[in-house]
C-alpha cells in the first residue's frame, strides 16, 4: 500500500503512529491487523464496593462513597487513555472511542462504567444489533435513561426515544411518536441488580400488545431492536455517523448508499463495513484527506504515542481532558461530544497550538478552567486560574529513532499543506531538529487528520 494511504488509513481507524509502526501496518494490511487484535478488557480493583448498597448507608457514608467512585471513575479514565496511548489494538481502541460518542452516556458509578467500556471493547467491530443490545441492557445505559423508571403502569419514553433517534434511525426518521411510546413499554421491567447484572421483573413489564411501525404483536425490547434493525434506514443513519467519523464531515450521498447498501446485506456486521470503507478507492481521495479536525482524545493519544508521553500523576491526565473538553464518560449530553470543526473556537484553538509545545519543553501552562461541578458543586465558588507544570515526561530519543529517514511534513501532515505554510518552511531556518518538530506540530495543519 502506498505511504500516503497507509498514514490516512491509521490516522482514522487508529491514532496514527510513527514511521516504524506505520511501515508494519503497511506489511500487515488493514485486513491483517483486523484479524491479529484480541481486544482486552478494563480491569481495575473495585472489591471494596462488592454488596454495598448505597441505600443502606448514612449521609457521611454516602458522600465517602461518591468521593471513592469519583476516584476509580479517574483511575478507569487513566486505564482506558493508556490502553489507546499503548496498546497495539489501534483499530478496536478507535473503534470504542466512537461507539462511546454514538452511544452517549455519562457515567459516575465505575463498575459500570467498567462494564459499559467492555461491552463496547468485545463488541466493537462485531454485530451492530448484538452492540445495541448488550448496551441497552448495560446499567450505565439503564441509569442515564432512567430504564430502571421504566414500568408496566407508567413507561418512561427517555431511553426509547433516544434509541430511535440518536442510536438507531435518526431524529423523525421512519417513526412516530407512538412508536417511542409503544417501544418504551416493550422495554418496562428492564432492571439491572447492585453488580450490574441485567434481569427483567416480569411483574413490571407490560406483555399486552404493542403496535410498532405497523405490526402487533406481544413484543419486547429485543423484540423492539429487531423491528428496528429490519428497517434500512437504521443502517443509513449508522453508516452516516460513521462516514462523519471516519470519512469526512460532509457526507458524499452515493457514498451514502453505497455503505448502506453493504452494512444492510451483511446483517449490520461492523467489521463487514470498516474493512469496505479501507478497501475503497474513495476513501484515499484527496478531499478526505487531512479533512478532519482531531478530537482532543486523537490529539492526545497521536501525541503521547508519537513521543513516548507518559505522567503517572492520572489526574494530569484528567485535567488535560478537562482543559480541551472532552473527559472520557462524561460527553455533554446525550448527544455525545462535538465533532470536526466544532473543537476549534476562539478560546480552543490557541490551548491546542501551545500545547505541544507546553509538554515536550515542560513549560509553564497559563490557564482558567471551567468550573468542574460534578467533582465539586461548589467549584464555580472559587478562582480556577492557574499556573503549573503538567509534570509529563517524553522521549525524543525515540522519536527520532522510530521516525528515522522520515519526512516530517509527510509524518505529520500526510504532505497536504497549504502554499503559505509550505513557504513558510521553506524560509525559516531551525536551530536543531526539536525546534522544528515543535514548530511544526503547533503549527494549525497539525490539528488535522
Amino acid at each position: 500500500m502506498e505511504q500516503y494511504k497507509v498514514i490516512h488509513l491509521f490516522n482514522r481507524f487508529g491514532f496514527g503512529g510513527t514511521a516504524a509502526e506505520l511501515k508494519e501496518l503497511s506489511e500487515l494490511g488493514f485486513m491483517g491487523q483486523l484479524n491479529w487484535e484480541m481486544p482486552d478488557k478494563l480491569k481495575i480493583d473495585l472489591s471494596e464496593f462488592d454488596g454495598l448498597d448505597p441505600k443502606n448507608l448514612s449521609e457521611s457514608d454516602k458522600r465517602a462513597l461518591r468521593k471513592r467512585s469519583r476516584e476509580k471513575m479517574t483511575e478507569l479514565n487513566f486505564l482506558w487513555l493508556d490502553r489507546m496511548i499503548h496498546s497495539k489494538n489501534m483499530i478496536n481502541e478507535k473503534m470504542t472511542l466512537f461507539w462511546h460518542h454514538h452511544f452517549a452516556c455519562i457515567i459516575k458509578n465505575p463498575l459500570y462504567g467498567q462494564q459499559f467500556t467492555n461491552i463496547i471493547r468485545n463488541n466493537a467491530t462485531g454485530s451492530f444489533r448484538g452492540l445495541v443490545l448488550e448496551i441497552s441492557r448495560s446499567a450505565a445505559m439503564m441509569n442515564f435513561l432512567h430504564t430502571k423508571q421504566n414500568k408496566k403502569q407508567h413507561p418512561n419514553e427517555d431511553f426509547a426515544r433516544e434509541l430511535c433517534e440518536l442510536y438507531t434511525l435518526g431524529r423523525d426518521q421512519e417513526y412516530t411518536e407512538q412508536d417511542v411510546q409503544e417501544i418504551a413499554r416493550c422495554f418496562t421491567g428492564w432492571k439491572h441488580r447492585l453488580n450490574g447484572d441485567p434481569f427483567i421483573n416480569y411483574k413490571q413489564h407490560d406483555n399486552g400488545q404493542k403496535t410498532i411501525f405497523g405490526q402487533t404483536g406481544d413484543f419486547g425490547g429485543e423484540d423492539a431492536i429487531d423491528l428496528i434493525v429490519e428497517k434500512k434506514a437504521c443502517a443509513r443513519f449508522v453508516c452516516e455517523n460513521v462516514y462523519k467519523y471516519f470519512v469526512n464531515p460532509l457526507v458524499q450521498p452515493d457514498r451514502l448508499e453505497e455503505l448502506t447498501e453493504v452494512f444492510y446485506a451483511a446483517n449490520y456486521d461492523i467489521q463487514t463495513l470498516i474493512v469496505h470503507i479501507a478497501d475503497s478507492d474513495w476513501f484515499y481521495a484527496p478531499e478526505n484527506i487531512q479533512a478532519k479536525i482531531k478530537s482532543p482524545i486523537e490529539l492526545m493519544v497521536g501525541l503521547a504515542r508519537q513521543f513516548k508521553i507518559e505522567n503517572e500523576d492520572q489526574k494530569k491526565w484528567i485535567l488535560l481532558q478537562r482543559m480541551l473538553d472532552q473527559v472520557l464518560y462524561q460527553p455533554p449530553n446525550v448527544k455525545g461530544w462535538k465533532l470536526d470543526r466544532e473543537w476549534i473556537d476562539s478560546n480552543s484553538l490557541p490551548l491546542r497550538l501551545r500545547l505541544p509545545s507546553i509538554i515536550l519543553t515542560n513549560a509553564e501552562l497559563n490557564l482558567e478552567m471551567k468550573p468542574d461541578y460534578d467533582a465539586n458543586p461548589n467549584d464555580g465558588n472559587k478562582q480556577n486560574r492557574f499556573t503549573k507544570k503538567l509534570g509529563f515526561t517524553y522521549d525524543w530519543d525515540y522519536f527520532f529513532q522510530q521516525n528515522e529517514g522520515m519526512d516530517l511534513n509527510t509524518l505529520f501532515f500526510n504532505d497536504k499543506i497549504s502554499p503559505q505554510v509550505a513557504q513558510f518552511l521553506k524560509d525559516r531556518r531551525f536551530a536543531s531538529k526539536k525546534e522544528e518538530v515543535i514548530q511544526l506540530i503547533s503549527l494549525p495543519e497539525y490539528q488535522l487528520i
